[in-house]
């Protein structure tokens, strides 16, 4: 069902790969949870309309948007024929195309036009009819004529890249890293991501506590690795917490459900390409 292809390798900084859905059949239901992640995804949608749950309200969805980038969890159900054509970007990675500051997109979900210019109208028109493959080249020579990385987008780039290998880090020290003030390195998130750096070193600590759930294998931020069902105190230590109190507050906040009931939370037949989302589908 899903079909994933790899962008030019001069846009893997920014982009992590394209994704297709295309489900002809009228009778089609899919449903996504998407917790955050600090990740948009550009969406082309030329099938059935879709409903996004956010923050307990649900809107339908007919045209291409910008999901951008989130603090909060969504949900995503799709009934009837899907044609999806999907551009997931990575973490900071919308930067160098945006027409726009980053901050006037957090939570939103806008045409392409307003969040690019309207030169990604001609995109928007061809990526219809195209197989994944042609859609896929299209989508290269698009962004790559679109990409601009200034002085700006660099030192936020340096910075953010710091914080998603030590999310420990302060913000005082990573500024000190790139060479600029901590209320500087503010702006230049709030430019280019739409999030703070306080923010995104959360979303990483909760992303590694919630790949920690979903195997219970993986080492902790201690070194040791704890066995399956282990207290949620000693996984909250693992995985940096101050206290349970904390993980669990982040991980409500972040997903919507408490932690212990996102042990064994995905599907066994669930596709792993977007871990950690959850995808369920039937037709």
């Amino acid at each position: 069902m899903y079909v994933v292809r790899s962008p030019a390798p001069a846009l893997s900084p920014f982009i992590e790969h394209y994704w297709f859905v295309r489900a002809p059949d009228a009778g089609f239901d899919l449903s996504v949870d998407v917790f955050v992640e600090a990740r948009a995804d550009l969406i082309f949608n030329y099938g059935a309309a879709y409903h996004r749950t956010s923050r307990g309200q649900t809107v339908l969805h007919h045209a291409p948007n910008l999901d951008a980038q989130r603090d909060h969890p969504i949900r995503i159900r799709q009934v009837g024929a899907v044609h999806v054509v999907g551009v997931r970007f990575r973490v900071g990675g919308l930067a160098p195309f945006l027409a726009v500051p980053a901050r006037s997109l957090t939570n939103q979900t806008p045409a392409p036009e307003r969040a690019f210019g309207p030169c990604v109208t001609p995109l928007v028109e061809a990526l219809a009819a195209l197989d994944p493959d042609a859609c896929a080249a299209r989508l290269d020579a698009w962004f790559t004529a679109a990409l601009r990385s200034d002085a700006s987008v660099q030192t936020f780039t340096r910075a953010k890249d710091l914080l998603l290998k030590q999310p420990s880090a302060t913000v005082e020290g990573v500024a000190v890293d790139v060479g600029v003030s901590a209320r500087h390195l503010d702006r230049l998130f709030a430019q280019h991501l739409g999030l703070s750096p306080k923010v995104l070193a959360r979303v990483v600590r909760f992303q590694a506590a919630l790949q920690w759930l979903r195997s219970e294998t993986r080492p902790g931020a201690d070194g040791r690795r704890l066995a399956p069902d282990a207290p949620l105190a000693d996984v909250a230590h693992a995985c940096g917490y101050y206290d349970q109190s904390h993980f669990t507050r982040e991980l409500r906040r972040f997903t919507g459900s408490p932690p212990r009931d996102l042990r064994r939370f995905y599907p066994e037949d669930a596709p792993t390409d977007f871990a950690p989302n959850v995808i369920r589908y039937q037709s």
